[in-house]
């Protein structure tokens, strides 16, 4: 397969997966959350071994910015297998909006509104700014490469 190609995996996941341990676990939570439901017991194992006995806001807040951005979305959102080294555009766009949601906001709502299709409102904004938050006040910060 030439890499030129528009079918190529690059094309269609253009983005590596993070090497950070906890921007991978959150994306992999996520990837199960997305194709299993929003209580899938693995996802919720991997915020358990994550965060220990504090996993359980993180996870509510990975559930409640899941489900709002689904709801804001004018189309798909496109979400790879849980065993793939890369990221669709989606996961990249919802990833950054995650790091970026406690220290620039303009920036988060900007990839939110890429990944949604529309104005984001700002309960999403404040909702990913909730999620970075938890993550950071537990150790481990969203971080991309």
């Amino acid at each position: 397969m030439d890499i030129n190609e528009p079918n190529s995996m690059t094309h269609i996941l253009p983005h590596p997966a993070p090497s950070d341990q906890t921007t991978r676990m959150l994306l992999i939570a996520a990837r199960r959350m997305a194709v299993h439901g929003l209580y899938d017991a693995s996802a919720a194992m991997l915020m358990v071994q994550a965060f220990g006995i504090h996993f359980r806001k993180p996870l509510v807040l990975l559930r409640a910015f899941l489900m709002e951005t689904s709801s804001a979305a004018t189309g798909d959102i496109r979400i790879a297998p849980c065993c793939l080294p890369r990221m669709t555009l989606q996961e990249g766009s919802m990833m950054a909006a995650i790091a970026h949601a406690a220290s620039r906001p303009d920036v988060a709502a900007s990839h939110l509104t890429h990944l949604t299709g529309q104005d984001v409102p700002c309960g999403l904004v404040t909702t990913a700014q909730a999620l970075s938050i938890s993550l950071a006040e537990c150790g481990r910060p969203v971080v991309l490469d």
